[in-house]
């Protein structure tokens, strides 16, 4: 009985120094906290808080280039000074237009996509045309198929060696040989008949002949549409 009191005072005093040392433990956290705990989170505060004000919005910008645009089929030749450009691309795109290597024209790409001017100027002769698209952060695209159209404002040669004009023709066939020369890229229409030319630009073609008068009616029309018109009056009388 004695021997168990002993062990129980041992206890109870182990017990209190156990108690006795958690007790400084916790005074000196909430110590360390107070002196440095605290000052250590104003200053994770303020790092903090210096980020996020410094941490301004920045836009975001794209260097990916846009699709090129598309442009309406053209004309392979011409006889006006201006023509219209048409095409699509994405809507608010800049579309810029090059004649022959050179920027001509700028357009605005509406809200279906579509972009359009007839303000573009020829030059005699053969014009390269093409179009890139331009976004709101300066990319280029790459550029549109290259076009060409050829402009002409010339009418074409046309030249009649045979027959005169009110000539008479008396044979028996009924027929007249008319003989000419015109530009070998132009065409010949005989009172609406085709004819074939040569590589020169050489042309003949029989006529027949009604009795009396005849009128005819020759026109050399080249690619662009110039066109020169010559009229003959032949008299058949047999």
């Amino acid at each position: 009985m004695a021997k168990y009191s002993l062990l129980s005072r041992k206890e109870e005093k182990r017990n209190m120094r156990r108690a006795a040392f958690f007790a400084l433990l916790t005074i000196a956290c909430a110590v360390g906290i107070i002196v440095w705990g605290i000052p250590s989170l104003i200053k994770m505060a303020v790092f903090f808080g210096n980020i996020k004000s410094s941490s301004t919005p920045i836009e975001k910008t794209s260097n990916l280039p846009p699709s090129p645009p598309f442009l309406n089929a053209l004309p392979e030749a011409t006889n006006s000074a201006k023509l219209n450009i048409s095409g699509l691309a994405l809507e608010g795109l800049t579309i810029k237009i090059f004649l022959t290597g050179s920027e001509t024209l700028e357009v605005i790409a509406d809200k279906d996509g579509k972009f359009s001017t007839d303000e573009l100027k020829l030059t005699l002769g053969n014009n390269e045309i093409y179009a890139l698209a331009v976004d709101k952060e300066g990319n280029e695209s790459a550029s549109s198929e290259k076009i060409r159209v050829w402009y002409e404002n010339e009418p074409p040669e046309l030249e009649i060696s045979q027959p005169n004009d009110k000539a008479v023709v008396n044979n028996e066939k009924g027929k007249v040989e008319i003989i000419g020369k015109t530009d070998p890229e132009a065409s010949v229409q005989i009172n609406e008949h085709l004819v074939i030319l040569d590589k020169d630009g050489n042309f003949k073609y029989s006529l027949n002949l009604s009795l009396g008068d005849n009128n005819i009616k020759i026109i050399a029309k080249d690619i662009a549409g110039n066109q020169t018109e010559k009229n003959l009056t032949v008299n058949y009388s047999p």
